[in-house]
Formats: structure tokens, sequence, C-alpha cells
């Protein structure tokens, strides 16, 4: 009996490592395949007007020419701006940036730096209520570009709206652990993320290198630049929203060693973001479901070794699946990891840090400690501290009268829902969402298939959305004076689940519907 599901078992982690060998054999070829030319419409040279978002935090080394090489830029001065965020600089940056001139300096004085994630939430808040651009290029201030950096970003928006470019790094002083690395993003990025780029799927945002179109911002109304964690979780709210990030290699970064940031997201927070996505509407969406499953794709050198244990067994035990199977899968593995090897050029050197970087990686995470133990620890401790909860009154009406009810709002593990209460009557929201302003919205789409609407400040005609440093949405302002007073520039801050006597359905979204509907009422 035990023999038996032990064989089970055996069949279906074979059925899994066959998926994903012919899996990373596709990617692998369709990374050698050469783009399509273009046609004579799509080479026409419409410069689109691009905002050039810079953060930087000391980088007095880096930023001057980085911005430098901006001025010098082979695009139209009059269809880009340069905005450089200097979060509490303590170096020289300021002085010298000031001297070179070409950039518009945001200085941001505070005890403590305010972090990238809400500075440039901050400096976007400002920037998109008064300009009007086609895209924004979000770059890190260790950087270093070509001249022709902004004309390959045009290029690049006429066809996807979330760009993610790449990263070539080149070493300085490097350590083994940094020339590991290096190797590994080389080949990532001409394999794997070129290949994802040619079957059109998608892949995880750089916010140091990421470019989206202002239709994308203006849908999303948030950015997440936090860790790597969360541009994870924003990669995949992007997917959800059918705009999936897309690697494009010609939009081209530099970057030295010494300055490489690696970003790899926890295994125990790929494995709850993974739970969590389960059960999301979006799983009828191929391009999700193909990017959720593939947080879990084994390497490659890893599987080959895998590969050998199996056949091994298969030829001296009874399998389901024969040992020619093992041999055969084995095969096209190898051939498929070998034309890849070629087609990302590595040589005897590189080739060595390739192959040893997932045995450095497991020694590593084993040292410190073992993935079960991380699990462990997420689930018990770290749960405790990651579930947020608040419960809000709230008025929910059905046209002719007015209810009092509450409105429970939970954050667990970075994702929201609502729970909407009446009496002993509840209502949860469909999914967990990256959101809570998406969570809120989902309740009162619920609500309303039910002939009920609540009437809170996010489905009033008078409220506008405030991206305020988090992805969670929660603030807004209500433009009520504004709609009465044009000339009035004394607009109200408030809170999603907000409410007052001067509500009007979000349905009467223009002011002059707005005005008609005041007088008729």
């Amino acid at each position: 009996m035990l023999n038996n599901i032990l064989i089970i078992l055996l069949s279906i982690f074979f059925v899994y490592i066959a998926i994903f060998t012919f899996y990373f054999a596709l990617i692998v070829v369709a990374s050698t395949i050469k783009p399509r030319k273009k046609t004579d419409n799509e080479l026409q040279n419409v410069h689109k007007n691009l905002i050039v978002v810079i953060y930087s935090h000391n980088n007095e080394k880096t930023i001057v020419n980085l911005l430098e090489r901006l001025n010098k830029q082979n695009y139209p001065k009059a269809n880009y701006q340069v905005h450089i965020i200097l979060d509490n600089c303590t170096d020289d940056s300021s002085n010298k940036l000031e001297f070179v001139g070409g950039a518009k300096l945001w200085r941001l004085s505070d005890e403590v730096p305010l972090g990238k994630d809400k500075a440039v939430s901050w400096l976007l808040e400002n920037l998109m209520s008064v300009k009007k651009a086609d895209g924004y290029v979000f770059l890190n201030a260790d950087r270093i570009i070509k001249n022709d950096f902004l004309s390959s970003v045009n290029e690049a928006l006429k066809y996807d709206p979330v760009i993610v470019g790449s990263t070539e790094v080149y070493l300085e002083d490097a350590n083994y652990y940094e020339k590991v690395w290096s190797n590994v993003n080389d080949y990532n990025s001409n394999i794997m993320k070129l290949g994802r780029s040619r079957l059109n799927l998608a892949v995880p945002i750089d916010s140091d290198i990421l470019v989206m179109d202002n239709e994308v911002l203006e849908s999303v109304r948030c950015i997440d630049f936090k860790d790597a964690n969360s541009e994870l979780k924003y990669s995949f709210l992007l997917t959800n929203v059918n705009y999936p990030p897309k690697f494009v290699p010609e939009v081209k970064t530099f970057v030295s060693s010494i300055d490489y940031d690696i970003k790899r997201p926890d295994f125990s927070f790929k494995m709850q973001l993974f739970f969590k996505c389960l059960n999301f509407k979006s799983c009828t969406n191929f391009k999700f479901v193909e990017f959720l499953f593939s947080l879990f794709k084994p390497n490659p050198i890893i599987l080959l070794v895998i590969l050998a244990v199996v056949a091994t067994y298969s030829f001296n035990y009874y399998f389901l699946f024969d040992f020619p199977w093992s041999v055969f899968l084995a095969i096209v593995l190898a051939l498929s990891f070998a034309l890849s090897v070629y087609k990302s050029e590595l040589y005897v050197e590189p080739l060595i840090y390739l192959v040893a970087c997932p045995f450095y990686t497991l020694s590593d995470t084993i040292c410190k400690m073992t993935l079960l133990k991380k699990f462990i620890k997420f689930k018990t401790k770290n749960n405790k501290n990651e579930v947020e909860k608040i419960v809000v009154p709230v008025t929910v009406t059905n046209g002719r009268n007015d209810f009092p009810c509450k409105l429970e709002l939970i954050s667990e593990d970075g994702f929201k829902k609502a729970i909407f209460k009446y009496k002993n009557k509840k209502q949860e929201t469909d999914q967990s969402y990256v959101r809570m302003c998406d969570a809120v919205k989902n309740i009162s789409d619920i609500l309303i298939q039910h002939g009920f609407r609540l009437k809170i400040c996010q489905s009033c005609a008078y409220f506008s959305p405030k991206i305020d440093g988090t992805n969670n949405m929660v603030k807004g302002f209500c433009n009520k004076k504004a709609v009465e007073d044009q000339s009035c520039v004394d607009i109200q801050e408030t809170l999603l689940w907000g409410s007052c006597e001067y509500f009007i359905p979000e349905e009467v979204n223009k002011v002059i519907d707005i005005s008609s509907y005041i007088r008729n009422r």
C-alpha cells in the first residue's frame, strides 16, 4: 500500500517535471527567434511626451553622470522632462545637479529618508494633477544610459503599456557573490525574460528601470516600489487589470556590480501570493494564470539533477513512466540548456558561476533557515502582526430608505478584503485584493446588484482618488466645493468610507451632470 502511494506521488512529480521541461524548452526556443520587421507605419517617428522620474538618496557618484546623459539624449528636448527626487541627501548631489541643470529637483528634508515608494508616489500625485504626459520613465540614480535611451523607450511604448528594461551589470572589484548574480542576471535577461517577451508573457517589474504609459497609471492609480516582494505583487496587479509587464531588451541601462541591487522575493511570500491569487476572478486570464504558476518553475540545472535521480530509480525499480521517458526528458532539457548557454554566449567562467548559483542559493538558504522553518514562522508568528482590521459605520440605501450598517476592512499578509454587515447578515468580497479600494469597490458592486447602494465617498460623484505612497489607495478628495465654485482651491481630503449628506451617485461623474442633478433633487 505504501509502495503504491509512493509510486503515485512520484508519477505526479514526474508529470510536473515533464511540463516544466517542455515549458523551459519553449522559452529557450522563443528567445532565439528574431522579432518581425516593423512596417513603414510602425517606423513613423512620433515622439511621445515623457516624464523621467529619478529617485536618489546620496547618489552623488552616479546621479550627475545620469543627468548629463539625459541632457544629451537624441530625443527632442520639448518632448521630455526630468524630475529628480533628492530624499534627505546629505552629500553634495543637490549643488552638483544645480550646476548641470536640465532637471526639476524635488528636495525632501526630514529626520529620516522617506523611501523610494512613498517619495515617488508623492511626486506622481503632484505631476499627474498638473502635467500631461504620454508615459513615465522610472530610473534609479545609480544607472548609466546611452544617448538613444529615450528613443528606445519611445519606440517600445508604441507596442506595450508597461515596459521592463534590461540591466547590464559590469563587474567592478566584484566578489564571488556579485559575480554569481551578475551572470545569473545576464542569463535571465537573454533567455528567460526575452523568451517570455517573445511569447508575449508577463515578467516581474523592476522599479529601477520601468516605463509605464499614462493610461496605466490613470487606471491603476498607484505604484508599489517598496521592495522585491511589493514589486512582484504589483506585477500581478498590473497583469490582473490587463497590463502585463513586458520585457524589452532595447530599453537598456548599465550599473556597476558595487551598486547593483539583487532583488529576490521571499519564498514564503511567493507561496502566500500563489494561494491568495488562486481565488482571483482573473484566473480565467491565461497570462495571469501562467504568470502565477511560473512562480514555482524549477531551475533547469536542479531539474537535470532530479531527472538523473528519477532515471536511475526507473531503471532499477518499477515506475509508471519507464526509463526511456526519463532519458527522453533529460535529453530535451540538456539540449535546451545547451542552446540557452550558446544563445547567452556564456563561456567557461560565467558558465561555472551560472551552474553554481542554484547550489549556492540552496546552501545559503539552509544555513540561514530551512524553508520549512521559514514557512512555519511565517504562518505562526508573522501572521499575528500582519493582520489589521478596522470596523467603520456606513449607510446603505435602497433608494427610499437609509439603513445604518458596518463595513469591516481587513488587511492580511498584504492582501485586502471587506465584509459588509447589517444586523445578523453579512456579505464578503468574492476574493482577496491587492488594494483596499478594490475590495471596497467590490462590496459596492455586489450591493448594487441586490438593489442597494453604499453611501460612501468612493461611490460619490464628488470623489477623486489620491496617490498617497501606498497601494491601499484609501484616501481621496471631495470636490464638492470646486464643483460649486470653479475658482475654489480648498479641496477637502477624505477617506473611501467617509460619508456626508451631500452624497451623489458616482454615475453622475461630470460637472455639468452634477449641477443638473443638484437642481433636480
